[in-house]
C-alpha cells in the first residue's frame, strides 16, 4: 500500500514536471506540502494547502498528493509537537494518554478544554519555529532531486 501511494505521487511529479513545471517550483510546491502536511490539528491541512497554492500559484495536485502522502507523518508528530509545546511553555499539563483524557473529559470538559487549548496552540507554536527551517531544507533538498530528475527524463 505504501509502494502504490508513493507510486502515484512519483507519477503526479513526473507529469508536472513533463507538462513544463520548473524543478524550483516543484520544489517550492513539494517543500510547502510537507511543512503544511504535519500541522500539529488534524483535519486542516487539506484546506492550509489549498490556500497556500493558490495564493502562492503552485500546483495544487501536487501539494495535495504530497499532504495525503505525509499524512501518516502528521499523526506520528502530533503529540511530539504538543509534548515540546508543555515543555517549551512550561504548561501544567499531567497527560495526553488517549484514556486518562476521556475520564478527565467525564469529570471536568470545560477544563480540561482550556488545558487542551493551550497545549495546542502550544505545539501550533513549536510547528511554527520548525516550519521555516524544514522548509529551506526541504526546498533545496528537493530542488536538487528534481533537477537532477528533469535532466536524466529530458534525454531519455
Amino acid at each position: 500500500m505504501i509502494r502504490r501511494s508513493i507510486n502515484k505521487v512519483k507519477g503526479v511529479l513526473l507529469k508536472a514536471l513533463k507538462q513544463g513545471t520548473t524543478p524550483r517550483k516543484l520544489a517550492i510546491t513539494c517543500a510547502l506540502g510537507v511543512v503544511l502536511s504535519v500541522f500539529p490539528v488534524y483535519g486542516g491541512t487539506t484546506l492550509l494547502c489549498f490556500v497556500a497554492a493558490i495564493v502562492f500559484r503552485l500546483n495544487v495536485v501536487v501539494i495535495q498528493a504530497v499532504n495525503y502522502a505525509f499524512t501518516p507523518v502528521q499523526l506520528l508528530l502530533i503529540f511530539p509537537f504538543m509534548q515540546v509545546g508543555i515543555t517549551l511553555f512550561q504548561l501544567p499539563v499531567k497527560s495526553l494518554q488517549y484514556a486518562e483524557l476521556v475520564v478527565r473529559f467525564k469529570d471536568d470538559f470545560s477544563a480540561v478544554a482550556s488545558e487542551l487549548w493551550d497545549v495546542t496552540i502550544s505545539g501550533i507554536a513549536v510547528w511554527l519555529l520548525s516550519a521555516i527551517p524544514v522548509f529551506y531544507i526541504l526546498f533545496y533538498v528537493f530542488y536538487f532531486l528534481f533537477s537532477r530528475w528533469n535532466a536524466k527524463t529530458n534525454i531519455e
